[in-house]
Parts: C-alpha cells; sequence; structure tokens
C-alpha cells in the first residue's frame, strides 16, 4: 500500500474541514483534505440558510454566485396558527447553493496550497510516535496532525479516544425542493408544534418568487410522513408544485462535545458538536471554530509541539470566543423541548401581546444569540412565561 506525508490530514471537505485546511495551508503547514465523495459539495444535507455578516466573518463574500436569494426576515407560527415576524429593514441572510458554497471553499483552500483528495474512504486510524497514520483501501497517509471534520459519523473519534456526539440528540431531517409555489421571497417560516415536528420545527425556505426548499427535523416520529403532511398543509389550494431534489441529514442539537483535541489531534465542525442547538445551524459557528483549529494546527507543526497539551490551544480559544453561546443556546433548546403545543401557543401570545417580536427585531442575531436570549429573560413579558416551563418540566 502507498503511504503519502502531510504535516496535517484533514477528514472531511464540508465547510469546517475546508476553512481549516485553508487556515492551515495559509500558515505554511503542508495540507491534504480526505473526501469520502467524488465532489466536493455533494451530496448536501444542509438547507442553506447563512447570515450574510457570518459569511464575511469566515473568509467568504456575502455577494457570490452560490447565493441562490437574500431575505430579511422571519415569520413564526404556533401550533395553532399564531404568528409573529421578526425582520429588519434589509436582507440579513442568504439562501445558498451549498453545492457551489463549499466549491468557493475548496477553491480557496486549494488557492492556500491545501491538497484535495477526492473519493478517499477512511477506513482507519492508528497513532504512530511520530503522528498519526490514516488509511483507505488503496493509500495511506502519515501525518503530524490529524483535524477530524467527518461530520455526526463520528467513527474516528471512537477510534482516537474521545467521547463522540451523544446520539440520543441526533435528529433526523428531510427537506424538499419546491418549484410553482406562492411565498414571500424575502421571508423564511418556521412552523412548531407536535404535530408537525416532535422535538424541533419545520421550515420554508424561499429560493426566489415561485420555489421554496421545505422541510423539518423530529424525534420519535417518519420525517417523511410528517413531511409530506406539512407541506400539504402548507400549500393549503395551491396547485401542486414541482418537486426537486429531496436530502436528509442529521441535526445535531445536543452542543459541543466534552474535548474536542488530543495528541496530534483536534475535531471540528459537526463532528466537535459545534451546532447552534437552537436551529441546527453549524457553518458559522463550526466554520468560526474550524478557523481557529487550522491557525493552532500549523503553529502547533510549525513549533514541533503536538501533544494535547499544546493542542488544547484550540479548545480554550474556541470555548472563550463562543463557549456562552452555545451553553446559552443550549439552555433555550432544552426549555422549547419541555413544551407542551399548549404552552407553545401561550408563548406565542405573550410574544405578541408584549410586541416581543420587537426586540427579537431589533436585536436578534441569527449566528449569536446569547445577547437578546438574555435580555428576553430580564423582560417583564417573558418572565410570564416561566409557569409555563416549570409546569413543562415538572408536572405535578
Amino acid at each position: 500500500m502507498q503511504t503519502e506525508e502531510a504535516d496535517i490530514i484533514v477528514i472531511g471537505g464540508g465547510p469546517a474541514g475546508l476553512i481549516a485546511a485553508r487556515e492551515a495551508s495559509r500558515r505554511g503547514a503542508a495540507v491534504t483534505v480526505l473526501e469520502e465523495d467524488a465532489q466536493i459539495g455533494l451530496p448536501c444535507h444542509c438547507a442553506g440558510l447563512v447570515s450574510m455578516k457570518g459569511l464575511e466573518s469566515i473568509g467568504v463574500p456575502s455577494r457570490a454566485p452560490f447565493v441562490q436569494n437574500t431575505v430579511r426576515g422571519a415569520r413564526f407560527f404556533s401550533p395553532s396558527g399564531l404568528s409573529f415576524t421578526v425582520e429588519r429593514d434589509k436582507a440579513v441572510a442568504n439562501v445558498v447553493d451549498r453545492r457551489l458554497f463549499d466549491k468557493v471553499l475548496a477553491q480557496q483552500a486549494e488557492e492556500a496550497g491545501a491538497r484535495m483528495e477526492l473519493g478517499f474512504k477512511v477506513q482507519g486510524v492508528e497513532r504512530l510516535k511520530t503522528g498519526i497514520s490514516v488509511s483507505g483501501e488503496e493509500a495511506s497517509y502519515r501525518a503530524k496532525i490529524v483535524i477530524d471534520a467527518e461530520g455526526v459519523s463520528s467513527r474516528i473519534l471512537k477510534a482516537i479516544g474521545l467521547k463522540p456526539l451523544d446520539p440520543t440528540c441526533l435528529l433526523t431531517g428531510l427537506q424538499m425542493d419546491l418549484q410553482g409555489v406562492d411565498v414571500d421571497p424575502e421571508y423564511v417560516e418556521v412552523h412548531t408544534g407536535q404535530r408537525i415536528a416532535p422535538g424541533f420545527f419545520a421550515w420554508a425556505i424561499p429560493l426566489g418568487e415561485h420555489s421554496a426548499r421545505v422541510g423539518l427535523a423530529c424525534k420519535g416520529a417518519n420525517p417523511r410522513e410528517l413531511l409530506e403532511r406539512f407541506i400539504k398543509d402548507w400549500l393549503g389550494h395551491q396547485r401542486l408544485p414541482e418537486r426537486g431534489a429531496t436530502r436528509s441529514g442529521q441535526i445535531v442539537t445536543c452542543g459541543p462535545i466534552g474535548k474536542a483535541s488530543s495528541d496530534n489531534f483536534l475535531v471540528v465542525g459537526d463532528a466537535a458538536g459545534q451546532v447552534k442547538p437552537t436551529t441546527g445551524g453549524g457553518v458559522i459557528l463550526g466554520g468560526s471554530c474550524a478557523s481557529i483549529a487550522g491557525e493552532v494546527a500549523a503553529e502547533a507543526v510549525n513549533c514541533g509541539e503536538l501533544s494535547d497539551t499544546c493542542l488544547q490551544r484550540y479548545e480554550s480559544l474556541w470555548k472563550k470566543r463562543f463557549g456562552k453561546e452555545f451553553r446559552t443556546m443550549l439552555l433555550a433548546r432544552r426549555a422549547m423541548n419541555s413544551l407542551s403545543d399548549k404552552a407553545i401557543d401561550k408563548i406565542f401570545k405573550i410574544v405578541i401581546e408584549g410586541n416581543i417580536q420587537g426586540l427579537l427585531s431589533a436585536e436578534g442575531d441569527m449566528d449569536f444569540q446569547r445577547g437578546v436570549l438574555v435580555k428576553l429573560l430580564k423582560s417583564k413579558e417573558v418572565l410570564k412565561l416561566l409557569p409555563l416551563f416549570l409546569k413543562s418540566r415538572f408536572p405535578f
């Protein structure tokens, strides 16, 4: 079997892996990305809604050919049909074609010097005295550092001795592109309720004036059956649309894993649980953490310090920047999971009557939600919700 050398091996060619590879390469490390699929960006498992500000923060232009649409707000619907709108005066988020988006990131990584190895399925990893060996069917690599960006499968994490994601916090998601539907192209829709999507929510993301990406995630139910029913209810009296691509995947809601570094090894993105527990979005926060990982890995290679003691700098940096964000969003997700449909309706009523949507519109942030969540907890309107949460958590 042929064995090749690299300073850093990145396993997984999704956004987190490509950003880590880009940042490490820019700092002089010899980086190879191992991607099991034949093309970057396929298959796609993402709803593709990302904030413009977030894109700029991870070094990607917010206006590029991968942008399918721009939105300036979201409409939220309760189980009984109550609704409120959170919006800005101008567009704040892009709907992206993830295949093209990932290709832009791959191009950035290659221009920085990273090498792409497509169709390479990792079959095993082995610790060596001087690094880690990564083996496939016909070839293997030896690297000083491995960055695991494989996603939720956690195969490599287990092999390396780190605790993977809690499988009970992984939700099954399914979405479908629909053509020939009447939608407002400037607003995303979020639909809540146990009948619609137990344990999460359903979404309708406009791709344009007459197309939308409609999906949901759930726990303990059949997502295909729920999605078919939701689409039928959502369309109402509209004529049947043309159906496009259907995509499935797992959504992480448990927050980050306990430890994301070891000797010669770092974990980033979905594999590390660096995903917003509130919405399941991981491109921006996961990419930001991956950027830190690439920088730390390159510095470790350059100075020859590859132990966990040195690489824990990655953990310290991302936790200092984003740790409170993840913890606050995780608490919010757990609170939401505890609510009955009746309680959700009461919350919507309080939000509408107290004009809480005004605060959300003025100060809400798609990526960094802690600030507005803390302000909400301090408002007298939200204090009215406390009995609902206590009753849901302790029904006696």
